[in-house]
Protein backbone atom coordinates (compact mmCIF):
# COMPACT_ATOMS: atom_id res chain seq x y z
CA UNK A 1 0.00 0.00 0.00
CA UNK A 2 1.25 3.46 -0.85
CA UNK A 3 0.67 6.59 1.23
CA UNK A 4 -0.59 9.61 -0.70
CA UNK A 5 -0.04 13.01 0.92
CA UNK A 6 -2.85 14.97 -0.70
CA UNK A 7 -1.43 18.40 0.16
CA UNK A 8 2.05 17.64 -1.16
CA UNK A 9 1.08 15.60 -4.21
CA UNK A 10 -2.11 17.35 -5.36
CA UNK A 11 -3.03 20.55 -3.52
CA UNK A 12 -3.26 22.11 -0.06
CA UNK A 13 -6.51 23.70 -1.21
CA UNK A 14 -8.97 21.33 -2.92
CA UNK A 15 -10.74 23.05 -5.77
CA UNK A 16 -14.25 22.87 -7.22
CA UNK A 17 -15.91 19.83 -8.67
CA UNK A 18 -15.35 20.50 -12.36
CA UNK A 19 -12.10 21.39 -14.06
CA UNK A 20 -13.68 24.18 -16.14
CA UNK A 21 -14.66 26.00 -12.93
CA UNK A 22 -11.21 26.12 -11.37
CA UNK A 23 -7.87 24.48 -10.59
CA UNK A 24 -7.29 21.36 -8.48
CA UNK A 25 -10.78 20.08 -9.20
CA UNK A 26 -12.38 16.84 -8.16
CA UNK A 27 -12.68 15.95 -11.83
CA UNK A 28 -8.92 16.37 -12.31
CA UNK A 29 -8.17 14.32 -9.19
CA UNK A 30 -10.47 11.51 -10.37
CA UNK A 31 -9.06 11.44 -13.89
CA UNK A 32 -5.36 11.82 -13.09
CA UNK A 33 -5.03 10.16 -9.69
CA UNK A 34 -7.94 7.92 -8.68
CA UNK A 35 -8.31 6.15 -12.02
CA UNK A 36 -4.60 5.33 -12.04
CA UNK A 37 -4.90 3.57 -8.67
CA UNK A 38 -8.01 1.67 -9.66
CA UNK A 39 -6.59 0.64 -13.03
CA UNK A 40 -3.51 -0.76 -11.30
CA UNK A 41 -5.56 -2.20 -8.42
CA UNK A 42 -3.16 -0.25 -6.17
CA UNK A 43 -4.22 0.16 -2.56
CA UNK A 44 -3.59 3.65 -1.28
CA UNK A 45 -3.82 5.39 2.05
CA UNK A 46 -4.75 9.06 1.68
CA UNK A 47 -3.43 11.55 4.23
CA UNK A 48 -5.05 15.00 4.21
CA UNK A 49 -3.37 16.47 7.29
CA UNK A 50 -1.59 19.15 5.24
CA UNK A 51 -4.76 20.33 3.51
CA UNK A 52 -5.62 23.83 4.74
CA UNK A 53 -9.20 24.15 3.47
CA UNK A 54 -12.13 21.78 3.71
CA UNK A 55 -13.16 19.56 0.82
CA UNK A 56 -16.30 20.97 -0.73
CA UNK A 57 -19.27 18.80 -1.61
CA UNK A 58 -18.70 19.30 -5.34
CA UNK A 59 -15.09 18.07 -5.09
CA UNK A 60 -16.09 15.00 -3.06
CA UNK A 61 -18.98 14.15 -5.36
CA UNK A 62 -17.04 14.66 -8.58
CA UNK A 63 -13.89 12.81 -7.47
CA UNK A 64 -14.95 10.07 -5.10
CA UNK A 65 -18.67 9.75 -5.81
CA UNK A 66 -18.23 9.43 -9.57
CA UNK A 67 -15.30 7.04 -9.14
CA UNK A 68 -17.40 4.83 -6.88
CA UNK A 69 -20.22 4.90 -9.43
CA UNK A 70 -17.74 3.87 -12.13
CA UNK A 71 -16.45 1.03 -9.93
CA UNK A 72 -20.00 0.05 -9.01
CA UNK A 73 -19.35 -1.19 -5.48
CA UNK A 74 -18.66 0.41 -2.12
CA UNK A 75 -16.68 -2.67 -1.10
CA UNK A 76 -14.44 -2.53 -4.18
CA UNK A 77 -13.94 1.20 -3.72
CA UNK A 78 -12.79 0.85 -0.11
CA UNK A 79 -10.58 -2.13 -0.94
CA UNK A 80 -8.45 0.38 -2.85
CA UNK A 81 -9.00 3.67 -1.00
CA UNK A 82 -8.08 3.96 2.67
CA UNK A 83 -7.70 7.05 4.83
CA UNK A 84 -4.73 7.47 7.15
CA UNK A 85 -6.08 7.19 10.68
CA UNK A 86 -3.82 9.63 12.49
CA UNK A 87 -6.01 12.66 13.20
CA UNK A 88 -9.55 13.93 13.70
CA UNK A 89 -9.24 15.70 10.35
CA UNK A 90 -8.56 12.42 8.55
CA UNK A 91 -11.37 10.68 10.45
CA UNK A 92 -13.85 13.37 9.38
CA UNK A 93 -12.62 13.05 5.78
CA UNK A 94 -13.15 9.28 5.92
CA UNK A 95 -16.73 9.80 7.13
CA UNK A 96 -17.35 12.20 4.23
CA UNK A 97 -15.93 9.69 1.73
CA UNK A 98 -18.32 7.00 2.94
CA UNK A 99 -21.22 9.46 2.68
CA UNK A 100 -20.44 10.49 -0.91
CA UNK A 101 -19.66 6.96 -2.06
CA UNK A 102 -22.97 5.66 -0.68
CA UNK A 103 -24.88 8.55 -2.27
CA UNK A 104 -23.48 7.80 -5.68
CA UNK A 105 -24.34 4.10 -5.73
Amino acid sequence: MIVYDFAEEFSKIPGPGREKIGPYSGELFREQVLKKWFNKNQEVEIDIDGVVMNFGPSFLSEAFGKMAKYIGSEEKFFNIIHVKNNSDKNKHFEDLLHKYVRRSL
